[in-house]
């Protein structure tokens, strides 16, 4: 199933000269924002709990029940901000792996296809094409048993002559962070990077790799369904899910509260703020990786990419290598370059790659076998599909 997400969508222009925007609803915004009190309770509270249980928001911030139902079922979509679901995939019995995978000429003709077919049936969750490259970069979450068929896979696509080179890793930590939204200024419309102001994160819901949750995990088909369909759309109601998956309504709220809830199946909230929506025109999409760090290194790459409002994710990888997600609006000349000064100021260099179109896959349920688990991924299927396709080329 495709995932709307912020991480797929296509490059946009990059403009380099100073952009502000005295847009009068962005005006207003920050009155209902930076100066409501009750709002940014609202926003504090959301970050720890999620959008699920609006009575324990209410008793928490003190806010009127119904008064919290509105303005996270309303307002808060008005002013551009998004919650999405993390499901913790090591104790959905998933490990994570980053892929770059060099293509040739000749293998780049039925690249995107490939990597499609993998985010259909073998956990594929996201692929993009890097800018001015035959490169992809792909993450993908399988069941632990299966995680090494993937490089055997790549490999063969070396001896066929489709890709020239190839990296697959585990992603050992991956942390998410908060959007910072007090350091947006309504009347410029743009973030602000003042060197005291940005160098505190709001938060990261954070993941490690554990091999001992992702081959010991418990978690059945009504589990998985809600997982699926709240990674989609975190303000859904199980009402609504049953209907979709056809189940009773008082067995997914029990599988909610006793399984999802309790054994930690979701590892996270994130609250992330896009004033002009998050189809903007003028997004951009990049990622940048070290080389491999040191543990105290890794750790202040964590906490300064954090910090960022344009990070949407970072990842560090098995052997140290670190990497960041970044989505900017606008502003990316300044972003990059404050970046770039903080990890510098760490000696923390990083190679950058421009995204130039990206996808998203979520969770499946057709992955999953009720009684038995994750099902092997369709490599063999894969292989022979591209195979044929390349013989028609």
């Amino acid at each position: 199933m495709y995932l709307k997400s912020l991480y797929s969508g296509h490059a946009n222009d990059i403009a380099r000269q100073t952009l502000t925007n005295k847009n009068q609803d962005l005006a207003k915004n920050k009155k209902r924002v930076n100066h409501n009190g009750e709002f940014i309770k609202l926003l504090d509270a959301l970050k720890a709990y999620g959008p699920r249980n609006l009575s324990l928001i209410s008793i928490l911030t003190g806010i009127p029940r119904e008064t919290v139902r509105y303005k996270v079922k309303k307002q808060l979509r008005d002013f551009g901000f998004t919650v999405q679901m993390m499901p913790n995939f090591y104790k959905l019995g998933l490990t994570r792996l980053y892929a770059k995978i060099s293509f040739t000429r000749h293998g780049m003709k039925i690249a995107q296809k490939l990597l499609h077919e993998l985010g259909i049936g073998s956990y594929l969750s996201y692929y993009c094409k890097v800018a001015f490259k035959n490169d992809y970069i792909a993450i993908i979450n399988p069941p632990s048993k299966w995680a090494n068929k993937f490089s055997e896979f790549f490999e063969r696509l070396a001896s066929e002559g489709i890709a020239k080179d190839y990296e697959v890793q585990e992603i050992k930590e991956v942390g998410y962070p908060h959007v910072s939204y007090r350091l947006f200024n309504f009347e410029k419309g743009t973030w602000s990077l003042n060197e005291e102001e940005s160098r505190t994160s709001e938060g990261v819901v954070l993941q490690r790799a554990s091999r001992d949750e992702a081959t010991n995990y418990l978690m059945d088909s009504s589990d998985l369904a809600i997982i699926t369909e709240l990674q989609a759309d975190a303000f859904k109601p199980l009402t609504k899910i049953s209907e979709i998956v056809n189940r009773d309504p008082r067995l997914l709220r029990y599988h909610f509260q006793e399984h999802v809830v309790r054994k930690g199946l979701i590892a996270g909230y994130v609250l992330s703020w896009f004033p002009r929506g998050v189809d903007a025109p003028h997004l951009s999409r990049i990622w940048l990786k070290t080389d491999p760090l040191t543990t105290q290194k890794a750790i202040e790459f964590s906490r300064i990419t954090s910090t960022s409002p344009f990070c949407k994710f970072y990842q560090i990888l098995e052997d140290g290598t670190g990497m960041v997600y970044m989505l900017i609006d606008r502003q990316f000349t300044s972003a990059v370059r404050h970046l770039s000064k903080l990890l510098m100021e760490h000696d923390i260099g990083c190679e950058s790659m421009i995204v130039d179109d990206a996808t998203a896959f979520s969770l499946t349920m057709e992955m999953y076998k009720e009684g038995y688990g994750w099902l092997k991924p369709k490599l063999d299927d894969t292989i022979t599909m591209t195979l044929h396709e390349m013989a028609r080329q």
